[in-house]
C-alpha cells in the first residue's frame, strides 16, 4: 500500500515527513511541488487547507506532520486563482 505526499523544497515539515516515512520503510509517492506547480490545482481539490504536507492516505487527508505545518507563502507556493490562500 503507497500513500501520496505532498510537499516542497524548503518546508522543514516536509522534510520530517519524508525522513519519518523513510525510516519506518513507509511506501509512498512524493509530489515535491516546487519541482511539480503544475499539480497545486490536484491538492487543491483534495484540501481546503493551504499548508504543507499533506499525506493521502486513500480517501484520507492529513495536513501537517507532529503538530506543525508549513503554509504555502512560506514556501513560495501561489495557490490557483479562484481558491484562497
Amino acid at each position: 500500500m503507497t500513500v501520496m505526499v505532498y510537499v516542497a523544497d524548503g518546508c522543514p515539515h516536509s522534510a520530517a515527513l519524508l525522513e519519518d516515512l523513510r525510516r519506518r520503510h513507509v511506501a509512498f509517492t512524493a509530489v515535491n511541488l516546487t519541482v511539480e506547480p503544475g499539480r497545486i490545482a490536484e491538492l487543491v481539490t483534495l484540501t481546503w487547507e493551504r499548508r504543507l504536507p499533506v499525506l493521502v492516505d486513500h480517501e484520507r487527508c492529513s495536513v501537517g506532520f507532529n503538530g506543525s505545518s508549513t503554509a504555502f507563502a512560506d514556501v513560495g507556493i501561489v495557490s490557483p486563482r479562484g481558491r484562497g490562500r
